[in-house]
């Protein structure tokens, strides 16, 4: 799954860096800095997602997980903006959040069908 996010999160700067839906400012013309970038930063924020995942796993406990989580990525992306590290053009901040959800509900969703040691239980 982290291998999935770090493609996901490689992809979408590739197409953000020839349809710029929004800018990093900061950033140089450095495409080998920005892969390294997401590698290390979806790997990392999948790895915890889903280590962290509650033992019980109510739609209540989950909804609230999933807040959570999407009110920390938002929360970081608003940081971005404010500080004038990141800009919008042709996006907000509610597609993130909306798109935050269904990351995390499609991460969660896959790790369920790839759990291996639940397939391999005899």
């Amino acid at each position: 799954m982290c291998s999935f996010a770090a493609f996901l999160g490689a992809f979408t700067d590739i197409i953000t860096h020839h349809y710029a839906i929004w800018i990093y400012d900061t950033e140089g013309d450095n495409m080998f800095a920005e892969l390294s970038d997401d590698v290390s930063v979806y790997i990392v924020v999948v790895y915890l997602f889903l280590q962290w995942l509650p033992a019980k796993r109510t739609p209540a406990r989950m909804f609230t997980y999933w807040f959570i989580w999407t009110a920390i990525a938002i929360t970081i992306e608003w940081i971005h903006i404010v500080t004038g590290h990141m800009s919008y053009s042709g996006w907000n901040i509610g597609y993130s959040y909306i798109s935050d959800w269904f990351l995390f509900w499609l991460f969660y969703k896959y790790h369920k069908v790839l759990d291996l040691p639940r397939l391999n239980r005899k």
